[in-house]
């Protein structure tokens, strides 16, 4: 063994051989084991490590989402009603006006002559009528003694007749002057705000015999949202609503009680304003295959603004829904699926059919069982067909799922964990739900 070994150190260096460190040399090499085993040797490396959990029951409430716009309770234009010089507006463009204000003042001075013409009319009408209706009264009572002829009364009836007829016209007409006289006045028919006054003052308003725009108002309490229902939607509603309750009108979980609506607007992730749908209509439309919906919020901090882009839920109903977390759940051009560990530890590809999103979970309609062991995290690092080292993680309500268990220590999977594999949603996603 020395002899060979020297050998071997002489032919690597002849210097070397011929020095007083060869013993030295020898020691070292044998220390390093280079004549015993090959240092290069394979090592597998370990199972990767992965977090799991069961799916769990949960009571989900199921809801339809949809987009609109919300739309004042009323609306009213107001417009000149009579021809004339504008000469008030009393009211603070932007304000809040109370029902029955004076908002505008048109030039009544025509209007108050016309008024005093027409009375002028009746009272002569009056008198006429007075003198002829008393000659036809002494004619018919000289005709009745057979001292006067028949047309004589038949004459001076006409004459009462007409002056009759002509006092009602004075009276209509008199009406009609004193109802343009009150139209100089444009009083607020409802409270709300108002908009800026489209015409100034001094202006010539509803001349031609054309109503001219003179301000808008809007009463936003109530304010509405209307959506288009699909007919998918609209026959799974009513399907429902017809095997649990009957007798409930269309809009209605029970006779009397309206569906409830939740409502989002701008930016807002959470749905803050509640409300009840008021009325379904009472058809599809045949072009589009909708059918138009609407939902009344009160609002009555005057919060909501006739005209914003909202977002409603509708309440659809609870059930007991098995859930997983939705960030286990995979997708590619086949579907959703998810990974799921067999009894040896083995990834497989488990294919699933989705339901409602409640929260972070995900309601699972068909393919995953109670007692599967679904992956949670650590989902880069699983593949199909490979052996891992699974941690269990227990699913609780309230908990943010796929986040480390305390007692498992693992850290979390990056956001990026699911990049190309994301796909369209099926139409189930449509629904949204919360506990």
């Amino acid at each position: 063994m020395n002899e060979r070994l020297h050998d071997r150190l002489r032919r690597l260096h002849p210097r070397v051989a011929r020095s007083a460190a060869m013993p030295a040399l020898a020691m070292v090499w044998i220390a390093l084991g280079g004549c015993t085993h090959d240092a290069n040797a394979y090592a597998p490396p370990p199972p990767p490590e992965v977090t799991v959990a069961h799916p769990i029951h949960k009571l989900v409430t199921r809801y339809l989402e949809s987009t609109g716009t919300t739309e004042a309770y009323q609306t009213v234009e107001l417009r000149a009603r009579v021809p004339g010089f504008l000469e008030q507006a009393n009211f603070k463009p932007g304000g809040a006006i109370k029902k029955g204000d004076l908002l505008f003042v048109i030039d009544k001075r025509p209007f108050q002559a016309a008024v005093e013409r027409a009375t002028a009319q009746v009272m002569a009408d009056e008198a006429a009528f007075k003198a002829a209706a008393s000659e036809a009264k002494i004619a018919e009572e000289v005709f009745a003694q057979r001292a006067g002829s028949e047309i004589d009364k038949i004459t001076k009836d006409g004459r009462r007749d007409t002056a009759q007829a002509a006092l009602a016209a004075a009276k209509a007409a008199l009406e009609s002057a004193q109802l343009d006289l009150e139209f100089c006045e444009v009083h607020a028919p409802i409270s709300g705000r108002i908009t800026k006054n489209y015409v100034d003052v001094g202006n010539l308003v509803g001349a031609a015999g054309q109503p001219t725009m003179l301000a808008t108002l809007v009463d936003s309490r109530p304010i509405y949202v209307t959506v288009d229902a699909s007919e998918s939607d609209l026959l799974m509603v009513r399907r429902s609503r017809m095997a649990t309750n009957p007798d409930a009108e269309p809009g209605q979980i029970a006779p009397g009680q309206w569906r409830p609506v939740d409502l989002a607007i701008g930016d807002d992730k959470e749905f803050t304003v509640h409300g009840r749908i008021d009325y379904v209509d009472p058809a599809l439309d045949p072009q589009t295959s909708t059918i138009r919906v609407r939902a009344r919020f009160e609002n009555d901090d005057g919060s909501l603004l006739p005209g914003v882009f909202a977002r409603v839920r509708i309440f659809l109903d609870s059930v007991d829904s098995t859930v997983v977390p939705d960030i286990a759940l995979l997708s590619d051009q086949a579907g959703r699926f998810a990974y799921v560990l067999n009894d040896k530890d083995v990834v497989e590809v488990r294919r699933v059919k989705i339901g409602a999103l409640d929260g972070p979970m995900r309601v699972v309609l068909e393919g995953l069982s109670t007692s599967d062991r679904v992956v949670v995290n650590g989902l880069q690092r699983a593949r199909p067909g490979i052996t891992t080292k699974p941690t269990l993680q227990k699913l609780e309500e309230g908990a943010q799922p796929g986040s480390p268990p305390s007692e498992a220590g693992a850290a979390p999977e990056k956001a990026d964990r699911r990049q190309s594999m994301l796909g369209p949603e099926p139409s189930a996603s449509r629904q949204v739900g919360r506990v």
